[in-house]
């Protein structure tokens, strides 16, 4: 533990675990416990709960995690029931001495529950948490069960939920939340418990100034600290829009990895400095020539290899992006085509029909002369993978594209696309579509052509 003392995160984590213990003493008897911090500062949390969950825990509490997204009542106490038993059971092949003697009974009966009905989930889960009480021997100390939530589909039935849970649960058995500032999600469900809910909020702990810390530990001389230090610093004077900056960190970096590295390692330097400037709408043509220098060193290094190509296709990714914050919509897509093309030559099919995807987001805002022969191609290429080639790749936007767009398909061959789609990707394939092209247009900044 000592040498954690100098570890940039475990002594922020040590921060969040001294005030749990604080609040926990100054509200002993609180069923709901919210944690809330900063979104930055999140995984602090996230790392304190698994921290007191384990032997190295500063607090004599038994803390245990549960993370799921919430969709309604019935679910979410199913979802509790089934973890527990299936945690329980994996922990017992590690301590087989441990007797919880109605687990057996207590699993029988989980078995044969309605998963429909939540009066009878919820009812059974308290009595299962009661159990496991007992068997636990809590007493003087509580037993945390931390519900992580992650999406939700409705806040005023989870806060319902939740506050119907913990009014049922025994006497040291508390329920812990986490959230960040900006969410607050748990506030009704605060108000409403008044003295038996307890708000502890964590103060900034500037996570990312732990990991710079991290990152750049060592000897300042050291290449790959300087390399580090670099890339942290060009984050920051980008965040903060110091373009002459980020400039001149650029060049360093490129220096740095030249001196140090091979082909890739330089190359990748120039990736890097490109994808901060991108940041810099103003200077399309400086990011251009950043790029294309790149570019050239892979090229007249005459390194084949698939690490080269994957750097190749990424430089022509981000000019393909900067083309397209400058609307130029042809050259954005002729260089995501480059990189399908580079892709489908290494064998890296899934990149292949991503490059495909970010090629059509683009090529759709323009007339269909110009999207239909490339989402022809994406599609042809794209469909004629194996069902465990496409498992693991995502067709669903370019299906679902290709079947509302090209009208030239006649209804059985429809059907048929739509068929191997729901078998690959299940009923709600076209709706995922749609979730996933939004996100690549976030991430790729199609939706600004």
């Amino acid at each position: 533990m000592a040498n954690n003392e100098h570890n940039p995160i475990a002594a922020r984590i040590g921060n969040i675990q001294n005030l749990w213990i604080e609040e926990r003493q100054k509200h002993p008897d609180a069923k709901v416990y919210c944690i809330t911090c900063d979104q930055e500062d999140y995984p602090l949390v996230e790392g304190f709960i698994r921290l007191e969950g384990s032997p190295y825990g500063k607090s004599s509490d038994i803390v245990l995690a549960f993370i799921t997204d919430y969709e309604s009542p019935a679910i979410l106490y199913s979802f509790l029931i089934n973890e527990w038993i299936t945690s329980f059971e994996a922990d017992l092949k590690k301590y087989p001495e441990w007797n919880w003697t109605e687990f057996d009974s207590l699993k029988r009966e989980a078995a044969k529950l309605d998963h429909n009905d939540s009066k009878s989930l919820k009812t059974f889960y308290v009595r299962m948490v009661s159990s496991f009480k007992e068997f636990a021997g809590i007493a003087d100390n509580i037993l945390g069960i931390t519900i992580i939530i992650y999406k939700i589909g409705n806040v005023e039935s989870l806060n319902k939920s939740i506050k119907e849970l913990a009014e049922l649960l025994p006497s040291h058995v508390s329920l812990i939340l986490t959230d960040y500032n900006s969410r607050e999600v748990y506030e009704p469900l605060l108000d409403n418990l008044k003295e038996k809910a307890c708000r502890i909020k964590i103060p900034n702990q500037n996570t990312a100034g732990a990991y710079k810390e991290i990152a750049t530990q060592g000897d300042p001389h050291n290449p790959q600290v300087k390399y580090r230090r670099c890339l942290f610093e060009l984050g920051e004077a980008t965040n903060a829009g110091k373009k002459q900056e980020v400039k001149r960190l650029g060049e360093e970096l490129v220096k740095i990895c030249r001196e140090t590295g091979g082909t890739v390692m330089w190359a990748s330097a120039y990736l890097i400095y490109g994808g901060f400037m991108l940041s810099f709408k103003d200077e399309s043509a400086f990011t251009h020539k950043i790029l294309d220098r790149g570019i050239s060193i892979v090229q007249t290094a005459k390194e084949e290899t698939k690490e080269c190509n994957q750097i190749l296709i990424q430089l022509y990714d981000y000019k393909g992006i900067a083309f397209n914050l400058s609307r130029d919509t042809k050259q954005a897509v002729k260089c995501f085509l480059k990189g399908a093309e580079i892709a489908k030559k290494e064998e890296l099919k899934s990149i292949a029909v991503s490059q495909y995807g970010y090629a059509l987001l683009a090529a759709l805002k323009k007339d269909r002369l110009f999207y239909e022969p490339i989402l022809t191609e994406a599609f042809e290429y794209g469909y004629a993978l194996d069902d465990n080639e496409l498992k693991t790749v995502n067709l669903s936007f370019i299906a679902s594209t290709y079947i509302d767009k090209i009208y030239t398909l006649d209804g059985k061959e429809r059907e048929e696309i739509v068929k191997r789609m729901e078998s690959l990707y299940g009923e709600d394939w076209q709706a995922d579509s749609k979730e996933l092209s939004t996100k690549i247009e976030q991430e790729y900044q199609l939706s600004k052509a």
